[in-house]
Order: C-alpha cells, then structure tokens, then sequence
C-alpha cells in the first residue's frame, strides 16, 4: 500500500513538471539553509541564504547571489534606518551625517548625484557598471537609503532588486498567522542633481525583468510572451502548508549592469501605489514623502508584472543629457536598433510605425547633443562613421513626429 501511495505521488509531481512550457529552471520545495542569517536588526527577521536544485539539474541560490558580504561593493548610506540608529526624519539631517568620502567616482570630471532609496527589501545599484551602493538591511527592519556618486551624463542606472524570504526556496514568510505569506516587493528611486532637481525617477519608463519566481501552487498558470515572464494568474493565497510549492528561476545576463547591455528587449516595469505596496505606515518612507512624493515629479514604486511572487527583479534606465534635444515628449513607438551594441552598422525595423511622411531624417549624437552622423535619406541599413566607442542616441524625425533611442557603438 504504502509502495502504490509512492508511486501514486511520483507520477502526479512528474505530470506536473510536465506540464510547466516555459523557459524557467522548476524547483519544488525548500531549499537547503547555508547562511541562517546575513544581518542581525532588533525586531527584524532571518536573512538567510539556501541553495535549491531543480529538476533539469542546475543549482539556485534563494532568494539571489547577492553582494552583501562583498567588502569591495560599497553599503549605501542612511536616508533612515532604525537598526543602526541613523533615524533621521529629514533629508537636511540625513546628508549632514556625510563628509563626502561616501560619494563613488564613476567619472572624475562628473557631476554629483544624490539618489534617495526605499526598497522592499533589498537593492544593489549600479552606475555604467560601476557598483555605487547596495542595501544595509537585507530584510527588516524597513530602511531607507542615499547613494551618491560622480557621472558623467548621460549614465546608465542597473539595480537588483530582492524580495527577501523566510521559507528559502519557497518565496514566503511567516504574517498574519500564515506559515507560508507571498511577501511583496516594490523600489521607489529619486535621481537628484548638485542643484537640487530630480534628473531622474522610477516610472514605466523604466525596464524591469524577473529571475525568481515563488511560490507557484502548479506549474500551468506562469506564461511567457516574448520576453515577459508572467505569473499573473497564478494564486497569492496564503497558506499553512506550502512545502511542496514551486519556483521558477532564470539565469541573469551576462554585464547585465553594463552600459553596453541591450535593454531594449526587456518588459517596461510595472508601476505600483503607495498603498499597494503598503508604505503610508512606515516612518522609514513617510518622513520622506517630500522627496518620494514630489507634487511636480511623483516618483512611483516599480516592480515586474508581479510585486507579489516575482522576488528576484533586475531594474534599469538610462538618465539622458541635460540638452534639450533629449526633453520632447516623444511618441511611444515600436522602433528597434539591431544590432544594439552596434559596430560598423545597424538595421532601423519598424519606422513605418513613426508616420505615414516617408521623408524620414536620421541623427546619431554623442553624449552632449553633438551630430556625428545626418542623413536627410532614409535607408533601413545605417553604415556607421569611424568613431569613439560610448553611448550615443538615434534620433529618427518625420513631419511633426520624432524618436529617440539609444544606441551602443562597440
């Protein structure tokens, strides 16, 4: 009996591995503990590390590779943070607490950029590639942080953003008399310049993609369309037995925090309230709402599809120069550069969605609105001019209409 109660048991699990179409790496069950616990915070909880093998045999680390223990890879400092005492109420007393030695150089001859950070639970941030600032807290207590650095606009902003778990493997912890809650993520980011005004802010202008997704309760709701990884109809009840749920994981790209990475692809993040996210009871964000809440420039939290299962979330935006080319208000076009990073040449696929005017005109400028390519005669195919390797914008007009993108020239 207890041999066909076994074999009863394997087939459903192995029917239901079967089941899953997508691209993900399935886990099933908890993960195996190897760190209990990164970080020690009165009335905070565990931030432990497990590992976690899936069924085509690769091997995870939940809830993320992380750089927390990595001494080369600066902490950011405290907007506030009530496990160590910095808790300010306001920003003015904040950034008194700084002589300047926290500020990372990225570009020697760069302005000083200030960001302000409140992330569910944990973020590492990267400039051009350069790692600026990671999380003090990687759980709870609720914090919230300042990273400054020095760049050079345009700069490219890469964050990994982590939903921490108590159950490793499992995406859950323990709340509200459950065993086994679906916690949720969330990150609001405001990018501030040497004068005081924001040069850059979480939106749906940002792109947002997924890595871990847990706990699954089946494996035939999460889908996929394009690059999107979506677990929408999947169940977020809560549970008291939630051993044998799933997860799905995805490797990370490789210099997915480089300016050379190629974005373009990658779902727009999802946007989400305060009271989504459940902050208007936090000290940690509403002392700060002045900055996060800007009455001009509201700041939105950001997330993939899912804030609720999708737990491991790489986020990034390119911050534009501060010339007036790059301030229109442009149409939200389907333009693709391909290849992007570019080397001799580039295909331009989907112009025919910018306007009915066929009299297209063609720009490439360099970081400070310079023209280093014209051409007033549209072909698909760019052959691109000898120069520098670096960051540079397509701008594509026709008529009243206009595009611009990015573009990476190895």
């Amino acid at each position: 009996m207890q041999k066909i109660v076994y074999l009863i048991a394997l087939f459903i699990s192995i029917n239901s591995f079967a089941q899953y179409k997508g691209t993900g790496s399935v886990t099933q069950g908890p993960a195996s503990t190897t760190v209990t616990n990164l970080y020690s915070c009165s009335g905070g909880r565990l931030s432990g590390i497990g590992t976690i093998k899936a069924t085509d045999n690769s091997s995870w680390i939940v809830p993320a590779i992380v750089n927390f223990t990595n001494t080369s890879f600066p902490f950011s400092s405290d907007l506030n943070n009530v496990c160590n005492g910095n808790n300010y109420t306001t920003v003015a007393s904040a950034l008194a607490a700084l002589n300047g030695s926290d500020i990372v150089t990225v570009d020697a001859d760069g302005e000083v950029i200030t960001a302000y950070v409140f992330a569910d639970n944990y973020f590492e941030m990267y400039i051009n590639g350069t790692a600026v600032g990671k999380d003090r807290v990687p759980f709870t207590q609720f914090n919230s942080s300042i990273v400054r650095f020095k760049v050079k606009r345009p700069f490219t902003i890469a964050m990994l953003l982590v939903d921490w778990e108590e159950n490793l493997g499992l995406g859950s912890e323990l709340n509200g008399g459950f065993a086994y809650h679906p916690g949720d993520g969330g990150m609001v980011a405001v990018f501030k310049d040497a004068s005081n005004k924001i040069v850059a802010s979480t939106g749906n202008k940002w792109k947002a993609q997924t890595f871990y997704t847990s706990p699954l309760t089946d494996l035939t709701c999460p889908t996929e369309s394009g690059t999107s990884r979506l677990s929408n109809n999947c169940s977020t009840q809560n549970s008291n037995d939630g051993s044998k749920y799933y997860g799905l994981h995805w490797s990370r790209p490789v210099k997915w925090m480089s300016t050379s990475f190629d974005d373009s692809s990658w779902p727009s993040a999802s946007t989400y309230t305060n009271t989504t996210i459940g902050v208007d009871n936090k000290p940690t964000y509403t002392y700060f709402k002045g900055i996060f809440d800007d009455a001009s420039n509201d700041a939105e939290f950001i997330w993939s599809s899912n804030v609720i299962l999708d737990n491991e979330v790489i986020v990034r935006y390119t911050v534009a120069s501060p010339v007036s080319i790059f301030n229109n208000k442009l149409p939200d076009l389907k333009i693709r550069i391909y290849p992007n990073p570019a080397k001799n040449s580039f295909l331009i696929q989907g112009i025919e969605g910018l306007s009915n005017n066929k009299n297209y005109k063609i720009r490439i400028l360099n970081g400070i609105g310079e023209n280093v390519y014209v051409s007033d005669d549209f072909n698909e195919k760019i052959e691109l001019p000898l120069i520098p390797s670096g960051v540079y914008f397509i701008k594509i007009m026709s008529g009243n209409d206009q595009v611009i993108q990015k573009l990476i020239i190895e």
